[in-house]
Parts: structure tokens; C-alpha cells; sequence
């Protein structure tokens, strides 16, 4: 008997990312979708089918590729070329996407929330057919770099590790169903608190020169490249390539952050079909039904609720009878009012199969549809599947993109389902819409950072080119900007008036500014004139309200004589600044204020407080100081937004979330950062020449230059064209144990000696092992 789920609370989506044949991108994709993009290899046009007659087992060309993934940044990760060149794209491609999805949502940056990672991929054609086949030539087995390289147990901990998520982190594989279950799961993990947030999808990549298959009569494959879900020409799907990447979040958590929730997960299920079908790669009817029934039961939605599915739709003799039958079990109900019909949908027409990747692809564009109200069309569509009775249900199938009308929320199901019978279904619904508070502050702060300068110029263009365009939606930027993206060293930050200015100063020339290590704290001006600046910001700046409300349990300055107005509003502005992450190595001040600024300097004890601000003085003298990097003048002229740009171009670590922590700030959506791309790609092994002379046996090397040979072996195994003699092992380097060993076994082999396997730990550096290197030659010669 079906028992009703547990109760789960609703997961909101709050960040995606995909690269999909034909697009880079999610926007892309759904511009791919809405316009009937057929994004595959497919030359011919006309639906005729290829010029060599499929149908009797010949070539077919017609595969739907990621291009591309031959290259990554592998930088931006600290992946060292050599480990790189030998991982599964699968796993470089699925890591730059999640990345791109957290950004998305605004979670890439320093943040409490526990993350978890749930996530699969496709056969690893790459590992087969180039790693295996170069390792065996070289004589190497068993090198546990090649298994952590490419094992899909490690699939979930390196994203994990790489992107510094501490939440569980499942690798899931079932098929074609895969990253649908690893959705459902993801969300079975949120709604039992397992984690905060939660990273699901999955990836299945084709080679670079796989163009095409051949067709077999009555097989899954198209007979002439092309894919038509539920259409009477339907003769099977095309292989398809991509990666999708969901972020999800309990919806409470979700509003109460106001992240931008692009759809609501309501209800999902997952099962199997056992064993009451034909053959293990049969699809079951009343698995599939059972399936949907779970997820709607668990959603607490009606069948004749939901507007739109999105189905797993191969376009097989089989597979879409079965699966319309199924829907129709469901959905064909009498509850459903007449005009109102279930639109079905198929994304694999477009993109092709994408194997363990294919549930993401339909989350995303179900997501993208009860957002946006736009239902694509079903590529390829005309009439329907002889075995499939559309006239008599509710359901409605159409080519071309439309409007979903009619009132109330958007509700949609998503279906995926995989060889070996594992079923998976999702219900979702649009999220109302939050629009941005309006904030206290005239002037925003965008800050930026990136790896080089090259990155940051193509980051302030692209965010130039996505401009809000109200000054709401620009403080909701600058929020994103600043808690959610991770930091790096080359900085950029500007204070600007509205959206034409924040335009204008992204595209402007300019370059970014020194670090600075060390600061001071100057204050700088009459008792009238700071306490008429205490006044100033007291009205348009609410981190120094908290602050003066800290210090003396209220936030008015007025009444007050003007050294002790004065006095507290400069101790009200530096302790804002203490609070955003700057620290002060020396603190200056007029004579008047002096005693402020004693207090300040010696620990800011409150319960010293009073007796420091009592021995401030009427003095009129404003003092003199000098403008210098690195040093804060707090004066008549102050302005909080001026000083913090400056002090996050010049490398501090400024605690965005505190300077907005008295707004009502969300997340948005804003462009993911520019990866600096390189070539990772082995070439095919040639085939091996029967006879060939064997290596000549190691000896051992020329110790002539200690100091160049160890670079010589440090180069080799981390994969790089030049090292410091200086740089470390592990903090600049980003060497790890397996880098380690290997370094130590070169050299032992090498030179004849013992050294210790992990020497690089031991002494981090080139200059460190060639020193350890030369005293144990030195104690060997000398024994």
C-alpha cells in the first residue's frame, strides 16, 4: 500500500548553471529552447534523414556535443597540470558548473550555511579510451592519482573539496534518471537538516571527435539523427552531451534570506520497477505511475492542479507509449475543468539524450518555464505517435512556444526515468515574486575580484552588460557582489550614484591598486565639525546608528555638547570600521579628542568609556594630518562607502555582510566569473610497433647542480614551466600528498638515496629539498 510521504517542507531553487550542446550557459539554453534550436551536429535540414539510409544500419550523424572540454582552468581550482590532463572531463566540467551555479545563488562567497553536494555522472569515455591506453603504455598500473582522477566515488568529495562545502557530499548514479535522484535526494537531505543548502545535478560528456552512431533497427537511437518525442516519425533518441547544476534550499530559509527563488520544489519521488516487466531495460508502467502519484502525494497537489510536465520523452516505439500511459493514469482525471489541458514537453528533441545529465536538463527548463510563463515547444512535434490516443486526455503537445496563462501559481512535474527501471519525479511551482526593499543608502559600493587583471576587465564588462535597472535591484548587486562571490587579489570597487553611473564606471579605464598591509586612524577636525559629521551620517548611515546605539544605548547626537558629539562620532565610525574588517596599527587626534582616541587605542573598554569622553576638551584646534595609503581620516568629509571601496582595493578583507547587516538586502542573479581556460587533453595512444627495443635500465643522474635537478623534478611532477625557488609546496604551489610521494620517489630513484618519501612537507621549498638533498649526498660520500 502507497503511504502518504513524511512531511518535507517546500525547497526553493535558488541558483542553477548548465552548459548543454549549443549553450554555454543557462540563458542560452532557454534562448536555444524558446526559439526550437536543434542543437546537434546534424547537416541535414530537411528531415529526410542522412544520405546513407540509416534505417539499414549505416552511420548516422547526429550527436548533440559540448564543445570544449578539452579545456579548463585548471588555476582557478589549484589543480595541478598533471593531475588535470589525466582527470575525467566529467569532472572538470561538473566542477566549473557548480561553481557557476553557487555564484548564481549568491553562496559562493564566505558563508555558515552547512552545504551539501549530490551529484552523478555518465560513463567515463575518456578514462577508456585515452588514460588506460597511455598509462599501459608507459608501463605504469595501479597509480591511485589515476583513480582519484577518475572513479565516480570521488565525483561528490572533489566538488566538495574544491569548493570548501562541508555538507554531505553522495555521489548518485542510476542511470538516466541520475540527477533527477540526486535531486530528490538533495531535497530528502534539506527537509531532514542534514544541510542548509544543497548542490544537485549531474554531467555525461561525448568525446570531442565522436560525431555520430550507427542505427540499429528497433535499438534507442534514431534512425535519421533526430529526435521526435511522441511523434508518429518518432524511431528513437541521439546521444547528447551536457552538465546541470540546481542549488536548492529549504523555502523558509530561502524567503527569510530573500535569495532569489526561481521555483519551488513542492514534492519528489523516487523508486524502481523490480522485476514485473520483460527485461531489465523494459520501462513499467505502474513503476512510472507510482512515481508520480509519490511525488504529488508528498506535494499535496492535485493531478488536475498541474499545468505542464516535462518528460522524459526519448522518442522510442517503447519507451514514449509507456510512459504516455502512465501520465494518462494520472492526469486523466475528472477533476480537471475543461479548457485546460496538461501541456507535455521534451527537451532531449533539442539537446539529445545528455544520459545522467538528462533530469537536470529537464528541472531546469520546467524551473525556467513556471518562472518565466513560457512554455517552449516540443521540437520536431506534428502529429502524434500512432500508439497514443492524445485526442482522448487532457494533455496537449505542440511545436511551438506559448504563453502560460491563467491565474494562480504555475505548477509543473518533471520526470526522469532510467535503464534498469529507476524512476524519478519532481513537482515545483513558481515562487511568488520579492521585489527589492528600497535602500537607506544614496551610493552603492560594486566590488570585484578575480585572479588577474585580464579576468577582472572581462568581469566588470560582463556585469556592465547585465546592469539592473533601478537603484533597488543595484543595491541587491552590491549585496551579491560582496557576500556572495569568493575573493582573490586583484581588486576592484567603485561607489556609484544609480545604474547609468554603475555602467559607466565599469566599462571606465582604470587599474586596480596596491595591497596594503598596514593602517592608521586619524581624526581630524573641530568638535563642531565632527559632531555635524556624526549628524550627517547618523541620517543616511545605518551602521553607524548600531554603533553609537552600542556605545551608549541610543543613536542621537543632538543636545550634546560638541566635543562629546564629536568625540562619540568619531569613536561611533571607527568602531564601524573595526567592525568591517579594518584594523588600526596607530590612531591620531587633535588634542581636544585625544583622549578618545586613548581609549580607542588601549582596548575600547565601555566601562571606561564616559571618563574618556568627560576629558575631551572645547578646544577648537582640528589638528593636522597627512593623507597617506593606508591611513583612515576620519573628519568633516568622512564617507563610509569612499573609505570601504578603498580599503577593498587595497586587500582588505572587508566583512560585507556586516556593512548590510542593517538592510534588508537579497541575492540576485548576476554573471559568473570569467575562466581563463587552457588545454588539458591527452592524444590517442598510436598503435604499438611490435618489436620494439626495450628501455635502457635508469642510472643514476648528474648531481653536478643539486639545486636545478630538483626544480627539474618538482616542474615534472606538478605539470608547471617555471617554479620559485622560494614558492611553497603547499600554500603556493597547491601540492598535496600524492604530488609529494611521487617527488620523493623520483628523487630516491634518481639519486640512489633514502630520503624521506614526503620530503616535500619537510622542506617546502626547491631551495629547502635541494639543501635536505645535498647533506645526505654529503653524508653518504663522507661514510
Amino acid at each position: 500500500m502507497q503511504q502518504k510521504p513524511p512531511y518535507a517542507p517546500p525547497i526553493a531553487v535558488i541558483g542553477m548553471a548548465a552548459r548543454f550542446a549549443g549553450a554555454e550557459n543557462v540563458e542560452q539554453y532557454w534562448t536555444n529552447l524558446v526559439e526550437g534550436v536543434e542543437s546537434s551536429n546534424r547537416q541535414s535540414a530537411d528531415g529526410t534523414g542522412p544520405d546513407d539510409g540509416g534505417r539499414h544500419g549505416n552511420f548516422v550523424r547526429g550527436v548533440a556535443r559540448v564543445d570544449g572540454i578539452e579545456s579548463f582552468d585548471a588555476d582557478h581550482f589549484r589543480i595541478q597540470p598533471t593531475e588535470a590532463i589525466i582527470m575525467d572531463p566529467q569532472q572538470r566540467v561538473l566542477l566549473e558548473v557548480a561553481a557557476e551555479a553557487l555564484e548564481d545563488a549568491g553562496y559562493a562567497g564566505e558563508h555558515d550555511a552547512v552545504v551539501g553536494v549530490f551529484v552523478g555522472s555518465g560513463e567515463n569515455h575518456y578514462f577508456r579510451e585515452y588514460v588506460a591506453p597511455t598509462e599501459a603504455r608507459a608501463g605504469r598500473t595501479g597509480d591511485v592519482r589515476i583513480t582519484l582522477a577518475n572513479e565516480k566515488d570521488f565525483l561528490a568529495p572533489r566538488l566538495a573539496f574544491k569548493l570548501g562545502l562541508n555538507g554531505p557530499a553522495i555521489t548518485v548514479q542510476t542511470g538516466c534518471a541520475t540527477a533527477l535522484s540526486a535531486v530528490a535526494l538533495a531535497c530528502s537531505a534539506l527537509a531532514a537538516g542534514d544541510c542548509d543548502i544543497a548542490l544537485a545535478g549531474g554531467v555525461s560528456l561525448l568525446m570531442p571527435d565522436v560525431d555520430g552512431y550507427t542505427y540499429t533497427e528497433g535499438g534507442i537511437l534514431s534512425a535519421d539523427g533526430r529526435c521526435r518525442a511522441f511523434d508518429a516519425e518518432a524511431s528513437g533518441t541521439i546521444p547528447g552531451s551536457g552538465a546541470g547544476v540546481v542549488v536548492l534550499r529549504r523555502e523558509s530559509d530561502a524567503q527569510a534570506a530573500r535569495d532569489h527563488r526561481r521555483a519551488v520544489i513542492r514534492g519528489w519521488a523516487v523508486n524502481n520497477d523490480g522485476g514485473s516487466r520483460g527485461g531489465f531495460t523494459v520501462p513499467n508502467i505502474n513503476g512510472q505511475e507510482a512515481v508520480i502519484r509519490a511525488a504529488l502525494l508528498r506535494a499535496d497537489v492535485k493531478p488536475d492542479e498541474v499545468g505542464y510536465v516535462e518528460t522524459h520523452g526519448t522518442g522510442t516505439a517503447i519507451g514514449d507509449p509507456v510512459e504516455f500511459e502512465a501520465l494518462r493514469r494520472v492526469f486523466a482525471t475528472p477533476g480537471r475543468s475543461a479548457g485546460t489541458p496538461v501541456v507535455l514537453g521534451a527537451v532531449k528533441p533539442n539537446i539529445g539524450h545528455t544520459d545522467a545529465a538528462a533530469g537536470a536538463a529537464g528541472l531546469i527548463k520546467a524551473a525556467l518555464t513556471v518562472e518565466r510563463a513560457v512554455v517552449p515547444g516540443t521540437l520536431h512535434f506534428s502529429s502524434p505517435n500512432p500508439e497514443i490516443d492524445l485526442a482522448s486526455t487532457p494533455f496537449a503537445l505542440t511545436a511551438e512556444t506559448r504563453p502560460w496563462d491563467g491565474e494562480g501559481p504555475r505548477i509543473a512535474g518533471v520526470s526522469s526515468f532510467g535503464l534498469g527501471g529507476s524512476n524519478a519525479h519532481v513537482v515545483l511551482e513558481s515562487a511568488p515574486a520579492a521585489p527589492s526593499a528600497p535602500s537607506p543608502r544614496s551610493r552603492q559600493v560594486l566590488a570585484l575580484s578575480a585572479r588577474s587583471d585580464e579576468e577582472l576587465a572581462r568581469m566588470r564588462e560582463r556585469l556592465a552588460a547585465a546592469a539592473p535597472t533601478d537603484d533597488a535591484e543595484l543595491a541587491d548587486v552590491a549585496y551579491t557582489l560582496g557576500v556572495g562571490r569568493a575573493r582573490f587579489a586583484r581588486r576592484w570597487a567603485a561607489v556609484v550614484t544609480g545604474p547609468a553611473d554603475a555602467v559607466a564606471q565599469l566599462r571606465a579605464a582604470g587599474e586596480a591598486d596596491r595591497p596594503t598591509a598596514r593602517w592608521s586612524l586619524a581624526m581630524h577636525g573641530t568638535p563642531a565639525e565632527l559632531a555635524a559629521m556624526g549628524e550627517r551620517l547618523v541620517s543616511t548611515e545605518p551602521l553607524l546608528r548600531s554603533a553609537l546605539t552600542e556605545l551608549t544605548g541610543h543613536a542621537d547626537l543632538a543636545g550634546l555638547a560638541p566635543e562629546r558629539a564629536g568625540a562619540l562620532a568619531a569613536l561611533g565610525v571607527a568602531r564601524v570600521l573595526l567592525r568591517l574588517g579594518l584594523t588600526f596599527a596607530r590612531v591620531d587626534a587633535p588634542k581636544w579628542a585625544r583622549p578618545a582616541a586613548q581609549w580607542l587605542a588601549a582596548g575600547a573598554d565601555p566601562a571606561s568609556l564616559e571618563a574618556a569622553l568627560t576629558a575631551c576638551t572645547a578646544d577648537a584646534d582640528a589638528g593636522s594630518v597627512r593623507e597617506g595609503v593606508g591611513r583612515i581620516i576620519v573628519g568633516p568629509s568622512f564617507d563610509l562607502a569612499d573609505v570601504t571601496a578603498a580599503a577593498w582595493r587595497a586587500g582588505v578583507a572587508v566583512d560585507w555582510a556586516a556593512y548590510y547587516g542593517d538592510e534588508q538586502r537579497g541575492r540576485v542573479p548576476l554573471p559568473t566569473y570569467p575562466f581563463t581556460r587552457r588545454r588539458f587533453w591527452l592524444e590517442r595512444p598510436e598503435p604499438e610497433v611490435a618489436g620494439s627495443a626495450p628501455q635502457a635500465a635508469p642510472t643514476r643522474a648528474d648531481t653536478a647542480n643539486i639545486t636545478e635537478f630538483v626544480e627539474k623534478v618538482w616542474r615534472t611532477v606538478l605539470g608547471v614551466e617555471r617554479i620559485e625557488h622560494d614558492a611553497h609546496f603547499l600554500d603556493d604551489l597547491g601540492g598535496d600528498s600524492l604530488h609529494a610521494v611521487e617527488i620523493g620517489a623520483c628523487l630516491n630513484e634518481e639519486l640512489g638515496l633514502d630520503l624521506p618519501i614526503d620530503l616535500p612537507f619537510i622542506a617546502p621549498t626547491i631551495e629547502a629539498t635541494s639543501t635536505y638533498v645535498e647533506k645526505a649526498l654529503a653524508t653518504e660520500k663522507n661514510s
